[in-house]
């Protein structure tokens, strides 16, 4: 499994804000960056996660929003 399952479990941070986070950028997936075309459709989230989590996507929290960088 491509998602790394300790650093889920381990997280300190609002995890909803971090999903709703996640989320934007699934919406965004054609214009990410790095994102690994190769992988199937039914991959998508599981791929954001990891990138979220190795750094590669950041987000930024302002005043109880959610954005992106």
């Amino acid at each position: 499994m491509i998602i790394p399952l300790n650093k889920l479990i381990a997280l300190n941070e609002n995890r909803y804000i971090f999903t709703r986070a996640a989320m934007k950028y699934v919406d965004k997936t054609g214009n990410i960056e790095g994102y690994p075309e190769t992988d199937h459709n039914w991959k998508v989230v599981p791929n954001i996660l990891r990138m979220v989590f190795d750094g590669k996507l950041k987000y930024d929290v302002r005043e109880g929003r959610d954005l992106e960088e």
